[in-house]
């Protein structure tokens, strides 16, 4: 009976023992996977892929180019008597920028005026004399010498007359010379002479500089391998072309190609292109340095995701994505254009309703758990 008794009671000890064992080690795997779990589900914001038309783009650095650029200058040797214009003013085609002083060449048109006034009266009596012969020497009173003498002297005259009336014409241009207006319509630079200054004609310096800003040019390279999708989207019209400030940030004007040159240059193989943007206003100015994005295609129905989603990576460009299980899938992704805040996705690997990690991915592995805080 005591061998029974202990035999009994060291059985139950070791039922005891055991099935404390097996609750502790069951309360410490489930404390364990309760602590992993919190401790590992990373916080993260997460944005839906979506399926949307996006614009293709060609970017280049471009330089705006004016119309037409004139320098301003003299076509008459004299004094410049007064300047009409403001600097930076807009000014319309034919109106007064400056005047020559005119004085010296209007004493020589009055001169000029005299002596065809002179030597047409001359020309008129010679005419006069010319029909007087004709009726003498048909009564025999004077030689056939004599009236083709009379003849040569009113053809003489005559051509002292028209060298008179060119001499007066050409004096009467020179005087128009010195009124000088503008060939187009533009804005005026700086003042390069001041009045009171004698000028010359045929100098280079001039007197200032005018500008046509309406329509505003810009001209921009691109490379050769991209001539294909350049002429695929001529030839479906109107290619637009958008010009963005140094940043490429703020959007400065909106035009549209107007001319491809017509060879390659084979130093650098690119090929130069010119966009014509006709209501840039002041956006726009001679010289000014430009990004310039051309819209050569549409990319119709693909998945977009939002650009801050995606990852670069030695392998590539990968997203993650939100699991069924709520861990993280890391995919490799192949980019297209972009769009705002949206970046195509041209490879299929992603699918509509997918939510992709926009913040806190730099926190995460293949099946790391996730935890969405945001959308």
């Amino acid at each position: 009976m005591k061998i029974r008794g202990i035999y009994k009671a060291l059985l139950i000890f070791v039922t005891v023992t055991a099935a404390i064992g097996v609750w502790s080690k069951e309360h410490h795997r489930k404390a364990e996977a309760a602590s992993e779990a919190t401790v590992a589900a990373v916080p993260v914001s997460a944005a839906a892929v979506r399926i949307k038309d996006v614009p293709s783009f060609l970017e280049a650095p471009g330089t705006v180019t004016a119309v037409r650029t004139v320098t301003i200058t003299t076509q008459v040797s004299g004094t410049l008597d007064t300047v009409s214009f403001q600097e930076g003013q807009m000014v319309k085609k034919g109106q007064i920028l400056a005047r020559i002083d005119s004085r010296a060449l209007e004493a020589q048109l009055m001169q000029a005026t005299g002596l065809l006034d002179r030597d047409s009266a001359l020309l008129a009596n010679a005419r006069v004399d010319l029909e007087r012969d004709r009726q003498l020497i048909k009564v025999g009173s004077i030689t056939q010498q004599a009236l083709d003498t009379q003849l040569a002297t009113v053809h003489a005259d005559a051509g002292t007359v028209d060298a008179d009336r060119g001499s007066v014409k050409n004096l009467q241009v020179q005087i128009g010379y010195c009124t000088i207006v503008a060939p187009i319509d533009g804005v005026v630079g700086l003042r390069l002479v001041d009045p009171g200054n004698y000028v010359t004609a045929g100098s280079t310096t001039g007197i200032a500089v005018l500008t046509q800003l309406e329509p505003a040019m810009v001209t921009f390279s691109m490379p050769e391998d991209d001539l294909g999708s350049v002429h695929r989207a001529l030839s479906n019209g109107a290619v637009p072309v958008l010009a963005y400030d140094r940043d490429k940030k703020t959007l400065l004007a909106s035009g549209a190609l107007l001319a491809l040159d017509n060879q390659v240059d084979a130093t650098t193989g690119t090929v130069k292109l010119k966009a014509e943007f006709s209501h840039a206003g002041d956006a726009l100015f001679p010289n000014q340095f430009v990004n310039v994005r051309m819209q050569v295609d549409t990319l119709r129905g693909v998945p977009v995701v939002p650009t801050v989603a995606i990852q670069h990576g030695t392998q590539g460009d990968f997203v993650f994505v939100v699991g069924r299980d709520g861990k993280a899938v890391m995919l490799n992704v192949k980019v297209g254009a972009v769009s705002g805040d949206d970046t195509a996705i041209v490879d299929a690997t992603v699918h509509a309703g997918e939510q992709v990690v926009t913040e806190g991915a730099d926190r995460l592995d293949r099946g790391t758990p996730l935890h969405v805080v945001a959308n």
